[in-house]
């Protein structure tokens, strides 16, 4: 009878330490997951990049530049470039019929980047657009402009 009894109580042990154990590395998971949705998931690269010349765009459409994390947007008057990136925690945004929409939290933005609904808590930048020598559009991600603001 002695020896069931130590053969239960060291069971028992076992599996108090093995749930402690367990449920250790699942709250640390947790946290870590916690953690992660205060870090956006933008990349640092090179803030200067070729799109192409301007009648590649065309007229009245946000076109999505995948590579650059960016849409286009060019008219009569010329062209503007809105960031494709959710200013929640970094998803790519989708253009829709009123705006932009993130897939990963819900967030939506009018069609100035402007924030009407969601987790996002900042309006989505506009980027400054300039022309080279050789005819070609460069948009400067380091350098943010007003809405308004066309090429």
């Amino acid at each position: 009878m002695g020896e069931e009894k130590i053969k239960n109580y060291t069971r028992r042990n076992f599996l108090r330490r093995l749930s402690l154990v367990l449920a250790s590395i699942a709250g640390f998971l947790v946290f870590i997951s916690l953690l992660r949705q205060f870090m956006p998931r933008i990349s640092q690269t090179a803030s200067k990049k070729k799109l192409g010349k301007a009648g590649s765009f065309p007229l009245n459409t946000f076109t999505y530049i995948p590579e650059h994390g960016i849409f286009i947007y060019r008219d009569h008057s010329g062209l503007k470039a809105i960031s494709a990136v959710c200013t929640h925690l970094g998803c790519t945004i989708e253009k829709n019929k009123n705006g932009f929409q993130c897939p990963c939290h819900g967030s939506s933005f009018d069609e100035k980047g402007k924030v009407l609904s969601g987790a996002a808590s900042k309006d989505l930048p506009w980027y400054h657009l300039y022309k080279s020598m050789d005819g070609q559009i460069i948009v400067d991600l380091n350098k943010i402009v007003d809405s308004e603001y066309k090429l």
